[in-house]
């Protein structure tokens, strides 16, 4: 524990078990202290197998620190999955019921205990969490893995002692299974790759370049890396300028490494949709139709054309929304024909493009 005067950048949690005035009232002295004493031990056994640390304690609640927004969170699930579990094998009078808040922000650590603004909106958002949930503030939100643990937003409110508005989040319990609407998806995939394989000068500069280009599009556009699959990316997007603007600079990046060092081309398929995400699992229609957006891009015009280095196909979707952003870049989509799609593909393709392609696919020239 922290004794000196120490200013940390720290994950803070508190549990508080819900309705324990009356819990008081119903058990002996004893059957209180060992309730509590079990209850203790429970959550130490959790929270220290995500590296967590009891900053102090009173009865009914802890407050717990942790170095990792992601751990925090991580170990509230895990705290509130086994609760309910023992619930269900529990009298009556020992059944407990927890809310857990969490928040992030510069704490003061002085003589075991924690002080700042971050600690004391704990407090405020404890009223208006619901017994059985876990709420946590808008810097956990926005600093947390969000791939891994499901989140939604609970509103925006005001907190007695806080100026202006506070948007509030939830974690999702039960199901792990993630589901996004309206995702930007770009998918990835460089042609004749397997060619390389006894190249291995040139494998490793085409892998690496690949890595840092990606790398680049997540951080300059506010991409979310979703898998790696090989030598293809999956990426999503919130906003289209932001899908758009990484097709520019690909094709930017892309071309000018291809011109220093013969890389081989890439493909790329965009589509909008829901997706659903289970660890590093990635699936849904959507997904599917940028990954057959991909494929078949290598039947396009532009694929015979070798100064091109990066094709794009995308779906009628992306084109109509991006004019609906920016419509000078109308000019930069060329419309696909259903002959020139279906030419050398065998009938499942052909019936797939038919049946989710009624109107038209596009080649985007960056």
């Amino acid at each position: 524990m922290i004794k000196t005067a120490q200013l940390i950048s720290t994950a803070i949690m508190k549990t508080d078990i819900i309705g324990f005035s009356s819990i008081v009232g119903e058990l002996s002295d004893f059957e209180l202290s060992q309730l509590l004493e079990e209850h203790k031990k429970f959550i130490i056994k959790i929270i220290y197998k995500y590296d967590g640390s009891i900053i102090k304690g009173e009865g009914d609640a802890f407050f717990i620190s942790f170095s990792s927004v992601t751990a925090a969170i991580e170990s509230a699930v895990a705290i509130q999955s086994k609760l309910k579990k023992l619930r269900e094998n529990s009298d009556a009078k020992f059944r407990l019921s927890l809310k857990i808040i969490i928040s992030l922000g510069d704490v003061l650590h002085k003589n075991n205990d924690v002080y700042g603004d971050s600690v004391n909106i704990i407090s405020r958002i404890e009223d208006i969490t619901p017994p059985d949930e876990v709420y946590i503030t808008e810097p956990t939100y926005l600093t947390v893995k969000k791939k891994q643990i499901n989140l939604e937003s609970v509103g925006s409110f005001e907190l007695k002692g806080f100026s202006g508005k506070h948007n509030i989040y939830r974690v999702v319990l039960g199901r792990k299974t993630i589901v996004l609407d309206n995702q930007f998806i770009l998918f990835s995939d460089l042609q004749d790759f397997m060619s390389l394989y006894e190249n291995f000068e040139l494998l490793e500069k085409t892998i690496d370049n690949s890595d840092i280009m990606f790398q680049h599009v997540i951080k300059r556009f506010n991409g979310n890396l979703r898998n790696v699959i090989g030598d293809a990316y999956i990426i999503t997007f919130n906003k289209i300028n932001d899908l758009m603007n990484s097709l520019d600079y690909i094709n930017k990046y892309w071309s000018k490494v291809c011109y220093e060092f013969e890389l081989p081309r890439m493909r790329l398929g965009c589509h909008k949709g829901t997706i659903s995400l289970y660890r590093s699992c990635i699936w849904g229609m959507a997904f599917n139709v940028a990954a057959r957006l991909e494929s078949i891009g290598k039947n396009l015009d532009e694929n015979k054309n070798t100064k091109n280095h990066v094709i794009t196909h995308t779906s009628s979707t992306i084109r109509d929304e991006t004019l609906e952003y920016n419509n000078d870049l109308k000019k930069k989509f060329r419309r696909v024909s259903k002959k020139e799609l279906l030419i050398e593909v065998n009938p499942a393709t052909m019936n797939y493009f038919k049946k989710n392609f009624k109107k038209c696919t596009y080649s985007y020239i960056a």
